[in-house]
């Protein structure tokens, strides 16, 4: 099952801090619910883990992703990032695109989502997947602008991160 989201949104930041924020993954890590970073493998490559509940099925994954395009001069980046369920019922991969524009002192942030995933999560539709995935950008924005918009430090992410979670949408 394939989902896609373009998701726009402004930061009250300078374009360099979002940047700077964006394309560490040690540091946004931090704005994802339910993720982990367990390791940094170079530049443009990472791995690590996310939890996410949709309805009564919780499922972890373990991932990697990786910068396939990161270009500081004109603030674009391609991210793609893959992983499988730790119970092996399932695995999801991504690609996101981000542009970053400066607008009066403050950065527009336009991105787009590709989200494929298969296995057990694939069976609640793509009804639920939307729902889950817009709560968990909605919750990404929300901590990114609090990161972002602070003093530019961010604490470690948490051992252990809460999964991501949706209440089942009803259907007509």
């Amino acid at each position: 099952m394939e989902v896609t989201a373009d998701k726009n949104f402004t930061v009250n930041a300078p374009v360099d801090k979002v940047w700077g924020l964006l394309s560490d993954p040690s540091r946004v890590v931090v704005c994802v619910q339910g993720a982990q970073l367990t390791e940094i493998v170079d530049d443009n490559n990472f791995k690590g883990k996310i939890s996410v509940k949709i309805g009564p099925v919780t499922s972890k994954f373990n991932g990697e992703g990786r910068f396939e395009k990161l270009d500081a001069q004109n603030k674009e980046m391609v991210l793609q990032g893959a992983g499988k369920d730790t119970g092996g019922k399932g695995s999801a991969s991504m690609t996101m695109t981000v542009n970053l524009k400066e607008v009066d002192g403050a950065t527009e942030v336009t991105s787009s989502i590709k989200l494929s995933i298969t296995g057990k999560l694939a069976q609640f539709g793509s009804r639920m997947i939307v729902a889950v995935n817009d709560k968990l950008i909605e919750q990404f924005v929300a901590k990114f602008r609090e990161v972002a918009e602070g003093d530019g430090e961010t604490a470690a992410a948490p051992a252990t991160a809460a999964p991501v979670t949706a209440a089942p949408v009803a259907t007509p």
